[in-house]
């Protein structure tokens, strides 16, 4: 067994690469996951951006999205419909990825058609981001909603110019364990003045509707953690990657990733 990282320095042919015959077992695990080779896990990265989350004194979470609101799940499976706020986006293709009724994987590529309202294929329960697909860049802000006219309630959003959904809030699909490896919160609150800084907390909601906020905690600037055992999410869970500040402005920027493994519950 064998890996080589880099071309040979023979002077002949200072091009050559020595042929790599790694055994699958040569690297960590989670980079085995990564490059596709363990057979029922994923890699699952999720990062969200809100550049003007209020100030509410600490007192009211927001889940970190494109909209400095709360979020409200569908009540059922239905159709959804895509539109963009730029006239000229009539052949950008966007991949929905979201859960069908009964929280199944399920996605489809939908072709916009400026800003008139596309519907999708399937009927979605949880939509789980939007990403631009094939050659063609956005040139407004793309959609996705309930309604083929009405624009004000959303599931998730493109911002113009950033190609994919920026969105803390992720459902385990039916079948499947999400295990949390890491997450990381970045505010620009930094204590600079008194009182000033944020607050990071994990709110989750069962299928059967039962919400627990799991971890809450205060912090200026950066909140990170590793988890030497990573936290299990169970299939169905709804999870929101919260945040709260108490800015000396009106508002404040907030931006958080976490990354973790999704794993069929059936995989061997």
């Amino acid at each position: 067994m064998s890996i080589n990282l880099y071309p040979s320095s023979s002077a002949s042919n200072p091009s050559q690469v020595t042929p790599n015959n790694e055994s699958i077992y040569a690297l960590p695990p989670y980079m085995q996951v990564s490059r596709g080779l363990v057979s029922g896990a994923s890699l699952v990265n999720i990062y969200g951006y809100q550049g003007a989350l209020p100030n509410s004194g600490g007192a009211t979470f927001y889940p970190v999205w494109e909209n400095a609101t709360a979020y409200a799940y569908p009540g059922s499976a239905i159709t959804m419909y895509l539109w963009s706020s730029s006239g000229s986006d009539t052949a950008v293709q966007v991949l929905v990825s979201g859960l069908d009724a009964s929280y199944n994987l399920q996605s489809e590529t939908v072709t916009l058609n400026g800003t008139t309202h596309v519907a999708t294929t399937n009927t979605y329960l949880r939509i789980n981001g939007l990403s631009i697909t094939g050659t063609v860049n956005a040139v407004g802000t793309i959609n996705i909603g309930p309604s083929s006219t009405t624009t004000t309630v959303q599931y998730a959003e493109i911002t113009a110019g950033f190609g994919k959904s920026q969105m803390m809030i992720y459902t385990v699909p039916n079948g499947y364990t999400f295990y949390l490896t890491r997450s990381n919160a970045y505010s620009s609150l930094n204590g600079n003045t008194a009182g000033n800084y944020s607050y990071y907390r994990v709110w989750t909601q069962t299928n059967t509707g039962l919400i627990q906020v799991l971890l809450q905690a205060p912090f200026t600037g950066a909140y990170e953690t590793l988890r030497v055992a990573p936290r299990a999410y169970p299939q169905k869970t709804d999870i929101q990657w919260q945040v709260a500040g108490n800015p000396a402005s009106s508002t404040f920027e907030v931006g958080i990733g976490v990354e973790g493994i999704l794993i069929s519950n059936s995989a061997s």
